[in-house]
This record gives C-alpha cells, sequence and structure tokens, in this order.
C-alpha cells in the first residue's frame, strides 16, 4: 500500500523488541489500523532483526535494527550465554537510541515492551530529546517474579518507568483501577484501549457452534503458566464425566509443569479420561485447527494474573465460546457481552460447574449472537481511534501544520 507524507510529516514510532509471540502481534494489528486512520502522522515499527515475515508491514514502516535474541543452543557453554544475556538488553536499548537521534521527525514513542531495571534511564535520555513516550501496561505486574530479586524491587522499577511516561495505556477499566492503584497519586493519565480480536484467515474451515458444543471437548491455550491455573481444570475433570480436556501451550514454568500438571495428566489418563497434551509452541498455521476442532476455551486464571487475555480474543476470531474465572481483565469482557460463563470461586467444582452451564440451553440460546457482537465492538479500529486519543497530539500537530508549507509527495 502506497501512504502519502508531507515532508514535515510527524511520525510515531512503536518500539516492540521481541520477534514473536502476542507483543508482535498486538503491534502489528494495532499498527495497520493506526495507519489505516492516517491523521496527519506517519506510524513506524522498531522491532528486532529477525521479526517473524508474518508481522512485517501492511501500511506502515518497519525499522528491524534491534539485535536478535540469541538462543542458547547458539553458545558454547552456559557461561557464554549468561554472559550474552547480561549485556543484551543494554546493546539493545542502545541501538534504539542511537537509531532515535537520527529521526528528529519522530515526536513520540510507544512503548509495548521494555527492560524492566533499564526503563526509567532509557525513559529519561528519550525524553531529555524531546519526545513524548507512552507504554501499553499489558500486565500489572510481572506473570512471574525473578526469583533472586526482591518483589518490591521489580515493582520500584515498573513504577519509576511508568512515572516517566506522558500517558500509559491499559487493556480494560478493571486494569486502569489496578494500574492506578500500583502507581498511586499523581501519575500519568491512563487511557483504556481496549483489546481488539485477533485477525485469522480460515474461519470458514470451523464447524457451527451446535456441532462443536456437542463434542464436548473442552481446550486450555498458551504459554503453561502458574497463574492460568490449568491445574485446575484438570482437576475438575473429576466433576465432568464425558468431556475430554486438551492442554496446548509451551511450558514455561518447569516446577509447575513437571510438579503438578503431568502427574494429573497421569492420573486422569490412569481413570479413562482423554487428555491430550501439546507441551510446545503451536505454530500459527495450525492453530486455526486447533481451535475448530473444540467446543469451548477454557481460563481458569488465578487471582494472580493482572492482565487481559489475548487467548480470550483468539477465541472470539474463532467464535468459540468460553469458560473462565473473573481474573484480570475477564471480567469487562464478560460483563458486556454473555461470550460464555464465569465462575468465581477459585475450586474445581465451581468450574465444573461453569462448563455445565455453558453446555446447557439456556446458555447456548444467545452465545452465537453475543459472539458476534463481541467481535464487532472489539475491533483494532477502535483500538487504533482510542490509541489516537491517548496519544494527545492533534493541537500540536495543527500548530505545526500552520508553520509549514503543504506539498504532498509519494512515501513508499
Amino acid at each position: 500500500m502506497t501512504t502519502f507524507a508531507r515532508p514535515w510529516m510527524k511520525s510515531i514510532c512503536m518500539y516492540t523488541p521481541t520477534a514473536g509471540g502476542g507483543h508482535a502481534r498486538y503491534a502489528w494489528e494495532l499498527l495497520n489500523a493506526l495507519s489505516e486512520q492516517q491523521r496527519g502522522y506517519r506510524f513506524e515499527l522498531v522491532s528486532s532483526e529477525d521479526l517473524d515475515p508474518q508481522f512485517h508491514p501492511v501500511n506502515y514502516r518497519l525499522h528491524a535494527i534491534l539485535p536478535a535474541l540469541k538462543d542458547r543452543r547458539d553458545f558454547p557453554n552456559r557461561a557464554a550465554w549468561v554472559a550474552s544475556r547480561l549485556t543484551h538488553y543494554a546493546r539493545r536499548d542502545l541501538q534504539f537510541l542511537k537509531w532515535l537521534k537520527s529521526r528528529p521527525d519522530v515526536v513520540a514513542v510507544h512503548f509495548q515492551e521494555w527492560t524492566p531495571w533499564q526503563a526509567a534511564p532509557l525513559f529519561r535520555r528519550i525524553r531529555a530529546m524531546g519526545k513524548k513516550i507512552f507504554y501499553t501496561n499489558h500486565n500489572v505486574v510481572p506473570h512471574k517474579y525473578p526469583k533472586f530479586i526482591p518483589k518490591q524491587i521489580v515493582d520500584g522499577w515498573t513504577r519509576r518507568a511508568c512515572l516517566q511516561a506522558d500517558g500509559l495505556f491499559v487493556l480494560s477499566d478493571l486494569l486502569a483501577d489496578q494500574l492506578s492503584r500500583f502507581l498511586g497519586d499523581d501519575h500519568p493519565p491512563i487511557r483504556v484501549v481496549p483489546h481488539g480480536v485477533w485477525t485469522v484467515a480460515d474461519m470458514e474451515k470451523a464447524p457451527g457452534l451446535d456441532e462443536r458444543l456437542g463434542w464436548k471437548r473442552l481446550l486450555s491455550f498458551g504459554t503453561l503458566r502458574k497463574n492460568k491455573g490449568v491445574d485446575l481444570l484438570l482437576r475438575a475433570a473429576e466433576y465432568l464425566p464425558g468431556y475430554s480436556i486438551t492442554i496446548a501451550g509451551e511450558p514455561i514454568h518447569s516446577d509447575y509443569f513437571h510438579d503438578e500438571i503431568l502427574p494429573l495428566v497421569r492420573q486422569l489418563r490412569a481413570r479413562g479420561v482423554k487428555v491430550d497434551l501439546i507441551d510446545h509452541f503451536v505454530p500459527d498455521e495450525q492453530v486455526g485447527a486447533l481451535f475448530a476442532s473444540h467446543s469451548a476455551i477454557v481460563l481458569p486464571y488465578t487471582r494472580d494474573f493482572v492482565a487481559q487475555s489475548g487467548v480470550a480474543f483468539m477465541a472470539l476470531a474463532y467464535q468459540l465460546p468460553v469458560v473462565a474465572s473473573e481474573a484480570g481483565g475477564l471480567r469487562d469482557l464478560f460483563d458486556e457481552f454473555k461470550i460464555g460463563v464465569t465462575f468465581r470461586d477459585p475450586t474445581p467444582q465451581a468450574l465444573a460447574q461453569a462448563v455445565k452451564e455453558l453446555y446447557s440451553q439456556d446458555a447456548r440460546r444467545d452465545l452465537v449472537r453475543q459472539i458476534a457482537a463481541a467481535r464487532d465492538r472489539y475491533s483494532w479500529h477502535q483500538a487504533a481511534r482510542a490509541t489516537m486519543a491517548g496519544y494527545a497530539l492533534e493541537e500540536e500537530k495543527v500548530r505545526h501544520a500552520e508553520d509549514c508549507p503543504i506539498a504532498a509527495t509519494a512515501t513508499p
């Protein structure tokens, strides 16, 4: 797509250094929607030199200039790998600063992620260049704190960085309240930008909802962490005769996976319960078939989950109902649209009751309409409009335009 830009047009840069996964996908979706709206700004992405090709731009500029995070197998020994990791994040930030200094037209930087211990000093250096800073806080506190660093130190890094920003974005009203309490008084403006429904290309392969519900196949999808509550789903199987369970995702908490998940899977299989375990990252090209072959997504997140769920919006993309706890940003979504059933008590019995309620005729009657309404409401165009409002740069743009000649040129 060709976009048209004036020579004096200002740029907004999004910083998303990871090469794949949820943050890379989120930046891709949001930047495409922002670029379609234009509004007098050019949008650009700074990312890793090995950015997954599926997240290359449709209608914005990509600068794949950040050093790639090397795999442990690329090093001769553990010491060399550790040394590389210790210096990687500093090298990454220095490379970004070098690029940013060469771009006086960039008026704002929107961070999708940061290095916690480096974020506050990095933000100060960027502010010294006269550029605004925005940050999307995808989870108010980390999903898992580092083993050897006290929690109060990590929280302090987060607070200092957030307080350096010109504006903060979160994905739901509940998360806005939690972030405000976490930061205390006099924090920057916090703007809610609702998560969009992921763009998928293979929905036509999915059977109808009534047919899928008849299968009684429950799916847990995403990285395996303790705060995902997957063990609760497995314990609920005792109260769900006739249902099968699929656990799909990469284990990133080894102790949790080996000490809790695997023993429960073995016990259930020994009792004749059908449990499929896909204990690795599921490539995007296989996700559609996986979702289409199940009846519902189950998200039994614990109270430690202080974020929005990208998996819930993947379920909406594939028109799959959801059974979920009320943790994180899920409650806001379910309060607006009945796309499934929630449960409050973190017990196997409560989860099993919610599953049974989903399969009842009363709950099923309106699911298709509610899922369709949610898909319309949570669009990336809505997210882009809320993001632009949060930037609050319109007044500056008008003032700058009045001082500059108007001459349009094509920009590839």
